[in-house]
């Protein structure tokens, strides 16, 4: 709820109402610190802003250890991303499952087929392989950058 760790911490100390750490997750470094210091109740786990998939899953095992739940989601995105949120949300013991966030759902234009939709307030991963989707490249375009 604050700009800074430091803010936040603060804050935690001074009320006894459940606290959700966001942006100052940043890593496993914050992570291990909020861990350590108490500062939080539950974490908001945001794929991109901590590194991809790969990091986000160890931070999410180290919260499952820890006992922390978790609202699964990213900074912004569309089909690629939700079936991304979907699949790590999906693997996590429900228990620690907060929430996740459906993005997909805020636009109006699809990018990929196969991607999970929200169905009575559930969103359920594809068993497909990968991610599960087929992205619409006639829809996303040509590429900005090739290598």
């Amino acid at each position: 709820p604050c700009p800074t760790y430091e803010e936040c911490l603060v804050t935690r100390r001074r009320t006894s109402l459940p606290f959700v750490l966001d942006e100052v997750i940043t890593g496993v470094d914050s992570l291990t610190r909020g861990l350590a210091d108490g500062a939080m109740d539950v974490i908001n786990l945001k794929i991109s802003k901590v590194g991809g998939l790969t990091k986000a899953r160890l931070m999410r095992d180290i919260c499952i250890g820890a006992g922390i739940p978790m609202t699964i989601e990213d900074t912004w995105g569309g089909d690629i991303v939700t079936a991304t949120i979907a699949h790590l949300a999906q693997s996590t013991p429900a228990e620690f499952a907060f929430s996740a966030t459906d993005f997909n759902s805020y636009g109006t234009v699809d990018i990929a087929d196969g991607a999970p939709k929200r169905v009575d307030g559930r969103m359920r991963a594809s068993d497909a392989p990968g991610l599960g989707i087929t992205p619409l490249m006639d829809v996303l375009g040509d590429p900005v950058l090739s290598v």
